[in-house]
């Protein structure tokens, strides 16, 4: 169902001559109409007991537009950004994709066994695998550090990146932080290995020893330039607890694009889910492709 948080009055495309805000308007201008907690979900096989679920709608416009999820449930394919990219991508003909990485969402895998190059090799795989030609990646939290993996490894078909919250080199710290606060039982059991599901306020998270320990060969060095050269938008609240806001001005300073815009919201948090904060990701994103269309 159709949500005010979802679609904002004045988000991009919509009528300015409409006057009251409800689904039937929607059908009455646009004959496109996705019903989104409705979608077919479907499962791309990675390989012999890992596969990866998605939805995605078709688009007959470029670019693409695929978003790579974080570490919580709130940035996965059922929450409330995934559900706005897919309206908006509906409502102007754009392709796009959203998923989940295995072993979280509704995504399948061995607990035991996942490490954080299977979460890149995820993302590899959906690019390659479920979308063409030009890609304007959208990732929240620890999915901007995966976004920006990404766009390292295809920067040929790279058109635009929109990063909310990026959480960069944020898997190590996350795990140490949170396991000092787990009693001394629950912290044997992960040193000896074992998969722990933390229970925090943005949603479950995974907490794993080798998982962490594998994402530290991921980390960037901001102090080096980044070989990324389309247009880079950064959204970041200056009320984030999780990720300090200083990282986002340096990663905006490394990236070899000269069109990268970095916007603080005063009143924004981690998670920027409110319905002022998923406006702003939609206009940010409809400026980013109209100012820049696939030639």
């Amino acid at each position: 169902m159709l949500t005010r948080s979802c679609i904002p009055r004045s988000w991009p495309g919509w009528p300015s001559s409409t006057k009251v805000w409800s689904p039937s308007s929607i059908r009455l201008q646009f004959s496109r109409n996705v019903t989104v907690s409705r979608l077919n979900t479907h499962y791309l096989q990675i390989a012999k007991g890992r596969c990866v679920a998605y939805q995605s709608i078709p688009g007959q416009r470029r670019p693409t537009v695929l978003m790579l999820p974080g570490l919580h449930s709130y940035t996965h394919m059922n929450g409330q950004k995934a559900s706005c990219l897919l309206r908006y991508c509906d409502m102007h003909d754009y392709p796009c994709v959203v998923y989940d990485h295995e072993c979280s969402g509704q995504s399948i895998g061995d607990v035991s066994r996942v490490l954080f190059s299977d979460w890149v090799e995820d993302a590899l795989a959906v690019t390659e695998k479920l979308t063409d030609g030009p890609l304007v990646l959208v990732g929240s939290s620890l999915g901007g550090w995966l976004s920006i993996i990404t766009a390292l490894k295809l920067k040929e078909r790279l058109h635009g990146l929109v990063l909310i919250s990026p959480a960069l080199n944020y898997v190590w710290p996350y795990y140490h932080q949170h396991k000092s606060r787990l009693p001394p039982h629950a912290r044997r059991r992960l040193e000896a290995g074992d998969p722990h599901v933390h229970t925090h306020e943005y949603g479950d998270a995974l907490l794993k020893e080798d998982f962490a320990a594998d994402s530290r060969k991921y980390e960037l060095d901001l102090d080096q330039p980044l070989d990324i050269t389309c247009p880079v938008r950064i959204i970041h609240g200056l009320e984030d607890k999780e990720v300090k806001q200083e990282q986002s001005l340096k990663l905006c300073k490394s990236l070899a694009s000269e069109d990268v815009d970095l916007i603080y919201r005063k009143s924004g948090h981690h998670q920027l889910e409110s319905p002022p904060d998923l406006e702003l990701l939609l206009i940010t994103l409809d400026r980013l492709i109209k100012d820049n269309p696939v030639r």
